[in-house]
């Protein structure tokens, strides 16, 4: 009893601190104008520099190492050839793109009602996002990974979320989102890029894609957090189309929406259950 009654205690107080991190968060938004501006190139040399920027490489080049077409047969944890950065723009460093910068700080944290560590958490990226199986804990990628959000986040506040983090909350639509509104969105304002096929374009001598799918067998699975459409819609909402930011958005809010409808109307690859039981 006394054991359940503390695990109860540390449960609560995990729930109380995330609460209160994100508060704080957004209190030290202005406290410090450089959490975004964090350059790897300023490390010198010696091993732990050497992993911290084998960590950025995986974010930036991530089929190159662990994609379904890794040179290494052994290292093809991925399902398919999608980058982290695909999703995480500039390396885990954008605002509102899901970034970085407080991860490390942040993690453990709760999710679906269940302590999650970080290395949950990547993994659960691993499994959906790049719809593959689990990096080993103790692997040396694992390790590197842990090591960049630690560098991105050098500095920042433990258990808090600074503003910036995750996706920006979006407004309800005032109307339903509708993918055929979408795909005619979609044809003016996305196909440019990522075709009207919604493959992207294939990385000019290299692995992977320069301009990631957006659907079918080569994109993420249907358990990311992408499928759903308020993800997809703020996320597409404050960083679409590539090169603008939560501060000069190009679609309205309806917009946003109905590409994300769109977007989740067409095939992906199947969750399983075990994928749809975690927390993307």
């Amino acid at each position: 009893m006394k054991r359940i009654g503390s695990l109860l205690f540390a449960f609560i107080a995990l729930v109380v601190a995330t609460v209160a991190g994100l508060g704080i968060g957004y209190l030290l938004w202005d406290q410090h104008p450089n959490w975004y501006a964090v350059d790897v190139n300023k490390l010198g040399p010696g091993p732990e520099a050497d992993l911290i920027r084998y960590g950025r490489d995986l974010i930036v080049n991530t089929p190159t190492h662990i994609g379904k077409s890794a040179t290494n047969p052994a290292m093809r944890y991925a399902g398919n050839d999608l980058a982290c950065r695909n999703c995480h723009l500039n390396a885990g460093l954008q605002p509102f793109a899901a970034p970085f910068v407080s991860t490390f700080a942040t993690f453990p944290m709760l999710g679906d009602d269940q302590v999650l560590t970080l290395t949950d958490r990547i993994n659960g990226c691993m499994r959906r996002s790049l719809n593959g199986k689990d990096l080993p804990p103790d692997s040396r990628e694992m390790e590197a990974l842990i090591a960049y959000f630690q560098f991105v986040g050098k500095g920042t506040p433990d258990g808090v979320r600074l503003a910036g983090m995750g996706l920006k909350s979006i407004k309800p639509p005032e109307q339903p989102p509708d993918s055929r509104r979408g795909q005619e969105v979609y044809a003016k304002l996305c196909a440019n890029c990522h075709k009207e096929d919604g493959q992207g374009e294939l990385r000019q001598g290299g692995v992977g894609y320069s301009i990631p799918p957006l659907w079918g067998d080569a994109s993420f699975n249907a358990g990311a957090g992408m499928a759903k459409t308020a993800y997809a819609a703020s996320y597409i909402h404050d960083n679409m189309p590539f090169g603008i930011t939560y501060q000069d958005p190009v679609l309205s809010l309806q917009q946003a929406w109905d590409v994300a409808a769109y977007i989740i109307s067409k095939p992906h690859p199947a969750a399983t259950a075990e994928t749809a039981s975690k927390l993307e």
